[in-house]
């Protein structure tokens, strides 16, 4: 998920998906201002809609069952809990809550072949903006925030993805404390690349405290 200032610049996606049980996420940040972009897929059976509530400026958006549609959304320059409807009209109904509030922390992180390096590994948990540079001349790479499972597998809680060589792109995630890897996931094949770049070491342990 990538994102950067300027009006003519990519917004951030976030994903929202819908079945016939709820939404989901039920609750994700943003920083003030910050530019999006709701990517809503609807795997359920029945159409569902989403829009803001309680002053929240999203107008009403239909997805049709099977279908993924999408909406620009700008959060307000203050601070505050912003609420999305997601529902299925006369039927189940969910309220998704947006954090809008100031980052914690800037995680500056460069990505390079085949490394990973940040100016701090640790942070307190809460809204942190994560903005990555690929420093790459060659090569495409990417930043996913991945949280370290008990077991070891990894949970992805958000992605800056395709960073061409020399561009920069943001994401503004909530972590919760744990044991993290700040990683690039391109794969054998993927934007062209010969080897997988996560095997190749292409990862950093990453603390929230």
């Amino acid at each position: 998920m990538a994102s950067c200032t300027g009006d003519d610049g990519p917004r951030r996606v976030v994903q929202i998906t819908q079945t016939d049980d709820g939404c989901t996420p039920g609750r994700f940040a943003a920083a003030p201002g910050e530019r999006l972009t709701l990517e809503v897929t609807n795997d359920g059976k029945k159409d569902r809609e989403i829009e803001g509530i309680e002053g929240t400026k999203l107008e009403e958006l239909l997805v049709p069952s099977g279908r993924t549609r999408h909406v620009d959304w700008t959060a307000p320059g203050k601070a505050g809990v912003q609420k999305v409807k997601c529902y299925i009209p006369g039927g189940n109904t969910v309220i998704i809550e947006v954090d809008v509030s100031e980052p914690k922390a800037t995680v500056q992180v460069d990505l390079v072949e085949y490394t990973v390096s940040a100016d701090k590994v640790s942070v307190p948990t809460g809204v942190i903006r994560f903005a990555a540079h690929n420093t790459s001349t060659a090569q495409i790479h990417e930043l996913a925030v991945l949280r370290v499972k008990d077991d070891g597998s990894f949970d992805n809680l958000g992605e800056i993805e395709n960073l061409a060589p020399g561009k920069s792109g943001e994401t503004v995630l909530d972590v919760a404390p744990g044991r993290y890897l700040l990683a690039c996931l391109i794969a054998t094949g993927e934007a062209g690349s010969t080897v997988d770049h996560f095997q190749q070491g292409m990862k950093l342990e990453f603390e929230v405290r």
